[in-house]
């Protein structure tokens, strides 16, 4: 395996995790520069999809919106779609959980919800909130990536290309099948923008990201250094 795939590895944990916190928890005094048009003008990432594009096109308009007034005041205000969104009170307008999505009840501790804390378990994790909070919540399942793609720098080659095709096997049984849902329902009740946009340019990133897994399992395969099945 080539540096650049290390380098992409490495690009891979750090924007999943990224992701991940934006979604387990609201904005924090910390990272109150999420919410700054700059920060999203800035972001590092290609504009490989149409996802992609109006993903950061939506957060660069929000923010932008919202750097017309104080920045404590604005973080407030993202923190309001946040809990109206993913918490309540009532029902969430946005339901941040697989289970709900994809069944027809829209049970919040559905199959999806049992799968996901077995999945964790076995890379040694739990959700702080396990018993409380179903485990397919969609932040918890853009970490499960993450901590995939942490193990791929000390495998060999071979069982790199069994974790990727986990990873990418997961993407389409989980993620990609209830995301846009998600986005949909985010983006009809949103009160600023910010989360809509943040989903859709998670949705985009999830798309580009099983392009670069396919190559990367292409390279090796007419490389012939792993029989690929």
């Amino acid at each position: 395996m080539t540096k650049a795939w290390a380098e992409v590895w490495s690009f891979r944990e750090e924007i999943y995790s990224f992701f991940a916190n934006q979604l387990l928890k609201p904005v924090q005094e910390e990272n109150k520069k999420l919410v700054t048009e700059e920060f999203w003008r800035n972001f590092p990432l290609e504009v490989a999809n149409e996802q992609i594009k109006s993903g950061l096109e939506q957060l660069i308009k929000c923010t932008s919106n919202l750097d017309e007034q104080n920045l404590l005041k604005a973080v407030e205000e993202v923190n309001v779609e946040y809990t109206e969104l993913f918490i309540g009170p009532g029902a969430p307008k946005a339901p941040p959980w697989e289970s709900f999505y994809n069944t027809r009840k829209k049970l919040f501790f559905g199959t999806t919800a049992f799968v996901m804390k077995d999945l964790l378990n076995k890379q040694g994790l739990e959700s702080k909130n396990s018993g409380r909070q179903p485990e397919d919540h969609l932040g918890l399942e853009l970490l499960y990536l993450a901590v995939l793609t942490e193990k791929l720098h000390d495998q060999d080659i071979e069982s790199q290309v069994n974790n990727i095709k986990d990873q990418l096997s997961f993407m389409d049984e989980h993620l990609l099948s209830w995301i846009p849902n998600l986005y949909d329902d985010a983006k009809e009740s949103a009160s600023v923008g910010f989360y809509s946009g943040l989903l859709q340019l998670i949705w985009g990133t999830l798309l580009w990201d099983k392009e670069l897994l396919a190559e990367f399992l292409a390279e090796f395969e007419v490389k012939g250094e792993v029989p690929l099945t």
